[in-house]
């Protein structure tokens, strides 16, 4: 997450001193960082309860085959 916000913010200000805008590209890009970084949290935390309901399933396979 800390990443994709800095990416963004770096991004927004580069733009905002090459086509003299600021404050607004900044802002802009560092909203798209921030989303990013939420999305990435996500994407990463519903993975990680898919492999924890895959465990648990497995687990009671093997409990109740015994």
């Amino acid at each position: 997450m800390v990443a994709a916000t800095f990416i963004g913010l770096y991004i927004g200000i580069y733009l905002d001193k090459w086509l003299e805008t600021s404050p607004w590209m900044t802002l802009i890009w560092l909203g798209i960082g921030i989303a990013a970084g939420f999305r990435n949290i996500f994407i990463l935390t519903r993975r990680g309860m898919r492999e924890l309901e895959t465990k648990e399933e497995k687990d009671q396979k093997d409990n109740g085959s015994d």
